[in-house]
């Protein structure tokens, strides 16, 4: 069956799509997961305390067929394995898209903010809106993992194959990039915090420490990172179909009026944040009436 061919009845919306519909990464989330299927999964131990999640894309598309995924992502660093590349993607300072076609498929690993530091020798930012081969960033061969992960069928044997191939060289626990995965997870849950020098005081750092570290450890500075996770706050109550007064949410989340909001949503975006509503809300309208 294709993927984008799958319904639900009407009016029933189970946990985990409602779950997958409220991730504020992806966007356009009805439309989007009518062409693949995205799942998250939970890492197992040693890597839960450096990976926030693994997760697994298939899709299916008819001959013909075509659909570019676009998400807002994370303040953090991907390393995944897909049908036809093995790659670490940099934490993107812009939206992500990825044009699929056919049938595909994708593995991979999301970090904790701050925490892809550990596996490598040398600043995070070095990687920043950059996309390399895993084999280039953390010198190990792949050609093994690629096929074993393109032999299985399962999402779930294709985590573990992941999960096994970076448990076999994993590093020790890094201080630092615990704390600073901490401070960054605090300030995407927290929309009060809206200014570095509140980041600096939870991080226990001076403005110029914090700035340097976050370059060292986050591959952004403090600033954007909380514009990001801001960003993600917009999104999500997109998402909830919720009524925005746009001026006061601007101000809620430290933008200084609804121009800055504006400006900033649509420069990562590439839509106004009403418009973008507007098609949210039409893909709402749209699976109602299935």
């Amino acid at each position: 069956m294709r993927l984008g061919h799958r319904r639900q009845p009407t009016g029933v919306r189970s946990p985990i799509v409602a779950q997958r519909i409220g991730e504020p990464s992806i966007l356009r989330p009805r439309t989007s997961l009518a062409h693949f299927d995205y799942q998250p999964h939970h890492p197992p131990a040693p890597l839960d305390q450096l990976v926030a999640s693994l997760w697994t894309v298939t899709w299916d598309l008819a001959p013909g067929e075509s659909y570019t995924a676009q998400t807002l992502p994370y303040p953090c660093v991907n390393l995944s394995v897909t049908n036809t590349e093995a790659d670490v993607t940099g934490l993107t300072r812009r939206r992500y898209e990825r044009h699929l076609t056919g049938r595909g498929y994708a593995v991979g690993v999301r970090f904790r903010p701050a925490c892809f530091r550990p596996l490598i020798d040398g600043p995070v930012a070095r990687l920043t809106d950059r996309h390399r081969p895993i084999s280039e960033v953390l010198g190990r061969d792949t050609g093994e993992l690629r096929q074993q992960v393109q032999d299985r069928s399962d999402p779930a044997e294709r985590v573990h194959d992941l999960a096994a191939f970076l448990t076999e060289d994993w590093p020790e626990p890094d201080d630092t990039a615990l704390h600073l995965a901490e401070v960054v997870e605090t300030v995407s849950g927290d929309r009060l915090i809206t200014r570095v020098g509140q980041l600096a005081e939870l991080a226990q750092l001076s403005v110029r420490s914090l700035q340097r570290t976050f370059a060292e450890y986050v591959g952004a500075g403090p600033k954007w990172v909380i514009q990001r996770c801001r960003l993600h706050d917009v999104a999500r109550r997109v998402a909830a179909d919720e009524t925005i007064d746009w001026a006061d949410l601007a101000i809620e989340l430290g933008f200084a009026d609804q121009a800055h909001l504006i400006r900033a949503f649509t420069a990562t975006v590439g839509t106004p944040p009403a418009a973008y509503a507007r098609e949210v809300h039409r893909e709402d309208l749209g699976s109602a009436g299935q």
